[in-house]
């Protein structure tokens, strides 16, 4: 499956006393549009301690859910249907536990007739819902960056690590005594990680010129083993 990393040298933000200054550096990669209740990962680019001292870690999710979604009604009179087409996706450390997730659903309603004696998922008692498409973001941030995420996150010369993200379906469908459903649901994400960091050194335009170049190289080596 072709992957693609992005990194994003952040600039230098605030001088925090005379000679420490607070900088930020960005590292992306997403999942393409794979089935639900399956588990994919994405590729991050580790901190590199050499830079200075790491103070935060900020997550941001973004899931994206599309599908399809039908019902049939075979109750024997009118009802409202209710239809919600949805899931949750997580974003985790490697040993399975949350960092960020999202629960990205929408609801679609229809009034069904009395059962038509077809279960077509079509005509009055029925219907089917196509093309639809949802998503959701959060963010999450570690603050301060406790020893075990430090040793998991960041290392001397950076590096990468690949960061589990699950996606499950939870479709629903109400409305009727006698109702049945049916679901097809697909799930992409797209992760961004920053750090932000304290430095004592004031990188010239040359040492910025070859942190990015050192960053886009990285980037250039992952997207070749993709």
């Amino acid at each position: 499956m072709k992957r693609q990393i992005k990194l994003l040298l952040g600039s230098l933000l605030l001088a925090v006393s005379g000679s420490t200054l607070a900088a930020t550096i960005s590292f992306s990669d997403s999942i393409p549009r794979t089935t639900t209740n399956s588990t994919d990962s994405v590729s991050i680019g580790l901190f590199d301690t050499t830079l200075g001292n790491l103070q935060s870690i900020d997550f941001s999710l973004t899931g994206i859910i599309d599908g399809e979604a039908g019902a049939e009604s075979r109750d024997n009179r009118p009802t409202t249907v209710s239809l919600t087409l949805g899931g949750t996706i997580t974003l985790q450390r490697p040993d399975s536990s949350t960092l960020v997730a999202v629960l990205p659903s929408l609801n679609r309603v229809f009034n069904a007739t009395a059962y038509d004696g077809v279960t077509d998922f079509m005509g009055g008692s029925g219907e089917t819902f196509l093309g639809l498409n949802t998503s959701a973001s959060n963010s999450a941030t570690l603050a301060p960056v406790s020893a075990a995420d430090l040793a998991l996150f960041a290392a001397p010369g950076g590096g990468l690590i690949n960061l589990p993200v699950v996606a499950v379906a939870s479709s629903t469908g109400s409305g009727a005594g006698n109702l049945i459903t049916q679901f097809s649901t697909d799930a992409a994400a797209r992760v961004e990680v920053t750090y932000t960091f304290e430095t004592t050194q004031v990188p010239t335009p040359t040492g910025l010129l070859l942190m990015g170049i050192g960053l886009t190289g990285l980037g250039l080596v992952r997207r070749l083993k993709a």
